[in-house]
């Protein structure tokens, strides 16, 4: 393997929705309670986004928004599923740039398209530093940081000549995670990102990694 193997990466099923929207007019009305969702939180926080506003933002009656989702809660979880469906679309661009890179190389190109995808969606942002995620949407994003450390096991395994094992396995995942856990950090600290962490972190990364690369 000597990309990133996204073929098992998917969103989770829908949770806390009382009907999924099959028809494009029903779909419209959900996109607009998303967007909505995503306004009410952004413009004015968590605790004020409730299904009473989210209607009013929306412009549609309380009921429309109880056709659809069975509270809060499940507005939310659909407004995150949204979000980690557009990060699978980040994940099979970098496919094309994992085939060309350096493994060394790949700390960058990561950070920096998760941390630019981040400023682009600041609603998932403060949902995710906010830990107002369901159970459902925090394993999906774990499931998202182990389909990284497995693709760069494989691509630090097939040029650094090593074997594809539980032990490099267990350095891929410490690094993704450090990587996560400091663009959290970054972006807590400062709207956008604070970019002398994020280059601190990717530092950290690439020095952690080529200690375990190098020292066999």
């Amino acid at each position: 393997m000597s990309e990133l193997d996204i073929g098992a990466r998917s969103t989770p099923a829908p949770t806390g929705m009382r009907s999924v929207p099959r028809q494009a007019r029903s779909q419209a009305k959900v996109a607009r309670i998303l967007d909505a969702a995503e306004s009410v939180l952004l413009d004015e926080g968590f605790d004020a986004l409730t299904s009473k506003r989210i209607a009013v933002v929306a412009g549609v009656p309380i009921g429309t928004v109880y056709q659809f989702f069975a509270d809060k809660s499940g507005v939310v979880d659909a407004l995150a599923r949204r979000y980690l469906a557009e990060f699978e679309a980040v994940m099979v661009d970098l496919v094309e740039e994992s085939s060309r890179a350096h493994w060394s190389d790949l700390v960058d190109i990561v950070f920096d398209a998760f941390a630019d995808h981040y400023r682009a969606r600041p609603g998932y942002v403060a949902l995710w530093l906010g830990r107002h995620l369901s159970p459902e949407i925090q394993l999906a994003d774990d499931a998202n940081n182990e389909l990284l450390a497995l693709g760069l096991r494989a691509i630090i395994a097939g040029q650094e000549g090593l074997p594809e094992d539980d032990e490099l396995l267990r350095s891929c995942r410490v690094g993704i995670h450090l990587g996560d856990a400091m663009l959290q950090l970054a972006f807590r600290t400062t709207p956008g990102g604070d970019p002398r962490i994020m280059t601190e972190a990717k530092r950290l990364e690439r020095l952690y990694l080529t200690e375990f690369v190098t020292r066999g």
